[in-house]
């Protein structure tokens, strides 16, 4: 099994080429969206450079250019630790078919700020069954394609696992081989934007009314 990662980065230079250090020493195929941040590196990763913003949806377009079998996608605050390509996976192989990931939630109302119950990898000591996964993501190729027309920078994560791919099933996978950097706690990133926000909650309460509402227990 042959694993790929693609990570994006539009303003996060500092600790970026020691991540893509760390993801090299346990992934030979790893690329770099650089949407801004014009890194200069002699480490062995591809680079495909974007226009400077965050650029979230590029990642999806370049995951299709990987040669894994099964492909991660990464977030640039992320220091993936040794073991952890190896637990998240044994925890898909456990799951199977499935998109799984390090941070989720579980979808219990219509807002996705207020009712969603979220669940880390590293606080877990079983893997959980989500409705969504992020931060770090890993699936098998066939989960890769989806016309990516409408998909905003706000709402990527969702337009993939809600719109795309809805029925999948998706876990976290229990694993403490990770560390969320400084930079996790950014106040200007997207997660605390407010418009980011505002777009990210309409596109949630439409789909979680389309496909989730009639789903719960």
């Amino acid at each position: 099994m042959k694993f790929s990662v693609v990570i994006i980065s539009y303003r996060r230079k500092g600790n970026l080429e020691k991540i893509l250090n760390a993801w090299l020493s346990q992934v030979p195929d790893v690329w770099l969206c650089d949407c801004g941040i014009n890194l200069e590196t002699r480490l062995p990763v591809k680079i495909v450079k974007f226009n400077k913003d965050p650029g979230s949806k590029s990642r999806h377009a370049i995951a299709l250019l990987t040669e894994g079998d099964l492909v991660f996608k990464a977030d640039d605050d992320v220091m993936p630790l040794p073991g952890f390509v190896d637990d998240i996976y044994k925890g898909w192989q456990a799951m199977g078919d499935s998109i799984v990931g390090v941070l989720g939630r579980k979808f219990e109302g219509e807002s996705y700020y207020k009712n969603t119950r979220f669940y880390a990898a590293n606080k877990l000591s079983r893997n959980q069954l989500v409705d969504f996964v992020g931060v770090i993501t890993m699936s098998p190729r066939k989960y890769l394609p989806f016309d990516l027309k409408g998909c905003q920078t706000p709402i990527e994560d969702l337009f993939w696992q809600m719109k795309a791919y809805r029925d999948v099933p998706k876990y976290v996978i229990q694993t403490k081989s990770y560390i969320n950097l400084p930079e996790s706690h950014d106040k200007d990133c997207l997660f605390h934007d407010q418009k980011a926000r505002e777009i990210r909650e309409k596109f949630y309460i439409e789909y979680y009314n389309k496909h989730y509402h009639d789903c719960l227990p």
